[in-house]
């Protein structure tokens, strides 16, 4: 290689050596250099909604499938005519009467509390209603509740002798289809038709449980709807050996969980109970606790029995799982009872009693729902009915004291120990607004001869809050 071809490659790999160098200082310094960044935060806007009228829907009057003359057994129609009690916090409300099931007269309603400015009301409605006239005898309550895209029905039964009735209730304006998840002692029950239900805005639906199953001793009705909310409800009515006994409207008990609370639990005329309780036609008049298991694992349960003064019992059971368990309760002495059901995994719970009156041997049954814990200022309405008495109960173990005005009467703060249940005396007529009571659970319960009923008092579901809205 020549002097002259030394120094242009000696001169080429200097300006690569320098290019290389600068191509680095470049990339570190890109490095260490803070750049300009962008983002872009999508624009949007925060919506407060507007408050809506506050309504409570009731189930309206008693039902058979047949009419006076005992034609058309496929085809409900009303028995009498319930009394309802309504009260708002902002004065008057609106009733509205809807479409009975099967064009019947049996007058389901709504009633509104109409909204004013940004105050939400609290508004609550109650019915009852006695019977005395062909297969249907005895004193039946419920109240009047919030639609809801689900509820837990546990009651009734298809033996014979036993009719139990859906209700379905839809007070809007368009159509509720409804699904219906029914489970026994045996499990789950199948059917043509238990899906896909429609019911027609503003009216009532009324499908028969036997239609899907006889011979259901224990059956429990989890209701879910599409479209239109809806209020749900079952009607059962006894009559053993051509004899009336008994009839009550089951209303829907607080979702599953692992701390269920039934309040307004009514045994009385407990010696002749067991007189009519040798009779096998009979063995339905025993008082139960109805234990539902969604889930398919089995379910351990502590079970309390108290009445307010602290007498009951405790126990444990265990039940299956994906089946519905009657317990039964047995022995316990004529009072008023508040059962606390801990369990292994989330169950729904309700409680059958009966009575037996001493004249005439009148038979009335009485299905206690498991009451949702309260929350927020909540109001209730006592309906006619003899023996009316309001519960609080206290599943926690410290003492909660609410706040609580009956009718017109001063406000009075009531303690609930922890673990305890306390009795307020109330009257026909009475509305009963709550506050502070948030975690107590609440029942309204009905005793007087062959006249039994109980229900769950529900707070008010929660007001829309405010949202922010993207495009």
């Amino acid at each position: 290689m020549n002097k002259r071809s030394v120094f242009s490659t000696t001169g080429r790999v200097a300006v690569g050596v320098v290019g290389l160098a600068v191509a680095a200082a470049v990339v570190g310094g890109a490095a260490v250099v803070r750049l300009p960044s962008f983002e872009t935060v999508p624009a949007g806007q925060l919506v407060t909604p507007v408050p809506v009228d506050q309504q409570r829907v009731c189930p309206g009057s008693l039902l058979q499938l047949s009419d006076a003359e005992g034609q058309q057994a496929t085809t409900a129609s009303s028995v009498g005519r319930a009394d309802v009690e309504r009260q708002s916090s902002e004065g008057d409300v609106d009733v509205d009467e809807l479409a009975g099931a099967d064009g019947s007269d049996s007058r389901p309603s709504v009633v509104t509390a109409p909204v004013e400015g940004a105050d939400v009301p609290l508004v609550a409605a109650a019915q009852s209603q006695s019977v005395d006239g062909g297969d249907l005898r005895g004193f039946a309550s419920a109240p009047c509740t919030e639609p809801t895209s689900s509820t837990w029905l546990i009651g009734g039964s298809t033996e014979t002798g036993r009719v139990s009735l859906i209700s379905l209730v839809n007070a809007s304006d368009v159509n509720a289809t409804v699904d219906l998840d029914i489970r026994s002692e045996t499990g789950e029950v199948q059917g043509p038709g238990i899906d896909g239900i429609v019911v027609a805005p503003r009216s009532q639906k009324v499908v028969p449980l036997s239609g899907f199953a006889t011979g259901l001793v224990s059956p429990a009705v989890h209701v879910s709807s599409r479209g239109g909310q809806i209020v749900a409800t079952l009607q059962q009515s006894v009559v053993r050996t051509l004899e009336p006994g008994g009839v009550d409207i089951v209303t829907g008990s607080a979702a599953p969980s692992r701390e269920s609370v039934v309040t307004g639990i009514v045994v009385r005329d407990s010696g002749n109970l067991e007189g009519a309780l040798a009779d096998p036609s009979s063995s339905d008049l025993q008082s139960v606790l109805r234990v539902l298991v969604p889930g398919q694992d089995p379910s351990q349960l502590s079970v309390s029995l108290a009445t307010d003064d602290g007498t009951g019992t405790t126990f444990e059971t265990r039940v299956e799982g994906g089946r519905v368990t009657d317990v039964p309760i047995d022995g316990l002495e004529d009072g008023v009872y508040t059962a606390t059901v801990r369990s292994s995994t989330a169950v729904a719970v309700a409680a059958r009693t009966s009575t037996v009156a001493a004249d005439a041997g009148g038979v009335d049954l009485s299905w206690a729902a498991s009451s949702p814990r309260l929350s927020g200022d909540t109001e209730a309405v006592v309906p006619a009915g003899d023996g009316g008495r309001l519960w609080l109960a206290n599943p926690g173990q410290d003492a909660v004291t609410a706040r609580v005005t009956v009718g017109d009467g001063d406000e009075q703060d009531v303690e609930v120990p922890g673990g305890s249940t306390v009795g307020v005396d109330v009257g026909p007529g009475d509305a009963v607004r709550f506050e502070d009571a948030d975690g107590l659970r609440a029942g309204v319960s009905f005793s007087a001869p062959a006249a039994i009923a109980a229900w769950p008092v529900t707070s008010p579901f929660p007001a829309s809050t405010p949202v922010t809205v993207y495009p």
